[in-house]
């Protein structure tokens, strides 16, 4: 969370062009949910929007201003282009600090030790389900793997929070692991053993 407020605005324009006169007037269409807000079209700057975003990711957690009055949002779902990044829509839920949120925050991994030593990291799962109050909600939850080696593997278990937050992703999902490079010679072997079977199958057919 930070300080930064946003000023949501209720939307008139609906639809596909409606959408897109929203756009092109500088904002983002939105819907807002909450307790007072069973779905509400609202609009927000595009700009203001973007710096959240890239301040403090999809699942942002920020002050903002709605009828006058102030609110406490979470991001809850974010549409983006997918060649130029341009937000298109987003889902806002109103909050309540006092009241648990759950949301989901990435996983970021840090160190290398078993990277340089001839290990390659292997990264199963991006972001983990989390239960907390939203003042707790981290930007990310990073994992060091410079004292991992190949053949090891890390648990969401492993993961390291504070006691505010409860990660409610399964305990025996793997995170990462770090695996032995293959050599130029196990390549080479796989793709004539792939090759051998295509060839065999054509045969069978013919």
């Amino acid at each position: 969370m930070n300080d930064t407020r946003l000023k949501i605005l209720d939307r008139q324009e609906k639809g596909s062009s409606g959408a897109k006169r929203t756009r092109n007037e500088g904002f983002v269409p939105g819907v807002l949910y909450g307790k007072d807000n069973q779905g509400q079209p609202v609009k927000v700057e595009a700009s203001a929007i973007r710096r959240i975003i890239s301040r403090m990711g999809s699942s942002a957690i920020f002050d903002a201003e709605y009828n006058g009055k102030p609110r406490l949002i979470m991001l809850k779902e974010v549409q983006s282009e997918p060649v130029g990044g341009n937000v298109l829509h987003v889902d806002l839920f109103e909050i309540s600090a006092d009241e648990t949120v759950t949301t989901t925050v990435p996983l970021v991994a840090v160190g290398a030790e078993g990277i340089t030593g001839g290990g390659v990291l292997q990264q199963m799962m991006s972001e983990v389900q989390v239960s907390c109050l939203p003042r707790a909600v981290p930007k990310a939850i990073e994992f060091d793997v410079s004292g991992m080696h190949p053949g090891q593997a890390l648990y969401v278990s492993d993961l390291k929070v504070g006691d505010e937050i409860e990660i409610l992703t399964p305990p025996d999902e793997m995170v990462a692991n770090i695996i032995e490079p293959r050599t130029g010679v196990e390549e080479a072997e796989e793709t004539e053993e792939a090759e051998e079977a295509g060839e065999a199958e054509t045969t069978a057919e013919e």
